[in-house]
This record gives C-alpha cells, sequence and structure tokens, in this order.
C-alpha cells in the first residue's frame, strides 16, 4: 500500500454523499412542498426504493474502490473493480425490489412528507456505508491476496 485506506472513513463519507444525493433526487421526484405522500400510486413512495437501491449500491461500491484502487500499489484490476461494482448494484436493485413489495403490499397509510424525506435520507445513507464497506473490505482483501 502507498497511502493506508481508511475504511471508516469512506464509510462516512458515502453516509454524507448518499444523505445529500437521496435528498437531492426525493426533491426532485417528490417535489419540495410538504404535502401527504402514498407508499402505492399516485406517488409510489415504495416503488422510491428501487432506483435509489441501485444507484446507492453502485456508486457507494464503485467511487470509494476507485479511489482506494488508486492508493493501493498492488490492488486488482479495473474489470474486477466494475464488475464487483455492477453485482452490488443488483444486490441494491434486488434488495429495493424486496422493500418495494412489503412495503407496498400492505395498504399503509399516508406518510408525511418530511418524515418520508427523513426515511430516504436516513435508507441512502446507511446503505451506502454498508455498500462502501463491503467493497472495500473485499478490494484489500483480494489486494493482500495477489
Amino acid at each position: 500500500m502507498t497511502q493506508p485506506v481508511s475504511i471508516r472513513r469512506e464509510a462516512g463519507i458515502s453516509i454524507v454523499i448518499n444523505g445529500v444525493l437521496s435528498l437531492a433526487f426525493f426533491l426532485g421526484v417528490f417535489g419540495m412542498t410538504p404535502r401527504p405522500l402514498n407508499w402505492a400510486a399516485p406517488d409510489n413512495l415504495a416503488l422510491d426504493f428501487i432506483p435509489q437501491s441501485i444507484a446507492v449500491a453502485l456508486m457507494s461500491a464503485l467511487v470509494p474502490a476507485l479511489i482506494a484502487r488508486k492508493r493501493l500499489g498492488n490492488a486488482p484490476g479495473l474489470g474486477s473493480v466494475l464488475i464487483h461494482a455492477a453485482l452490488f448494484a443488483l444486490a441494491g436493485g434486488a434488495l429495493g425490489g424486496a422493500l418495494a413489495f412489503s412495503i407496498g403490499g400492505i395498504a399503509f397509510p399516508t406518510i408525511a412528507w418530511g418524515t418520508a424525506l427523513t426515511i430516504k435520507i436516513a435508507y441512502g445513507g446507511a446503505l451506502g456505508a454498508l455498500v462502501a464497506t463491503l467493497a472495500l473490505r473485499r478490494l484489500l482483501s483480494a489486494a493482500r491476496a495477489v
């Protein structure tokens, strides 16, 4: 290793970045005017977990791994990093789909706009930290094996 890679630091950065991106996309999709949101149609808040999960998982696996790869002298190849990021995105999509199906399948009452925003920001940050941690552990383990 040329420079140390801090999984904790990268996970913390991922929380902030994915929280901010979740905020931005929430405002883009659901607007900036507070109102009750439906989990199912017409707002489809539950379905929004699918694209959010895919995007967060992909970027949380890809960006920290690419940054860490530069710091490692014996890093795995770029193709390996890209494939693993794509697999994390697929897993994120499956998680988002499971959430959407389980939440959307139950007749939950509407949720306050601010509460929904808080949930989406917290979910994006938590998923980002988890994926960044898992992706970096895998990368560092692969780098040690080389």
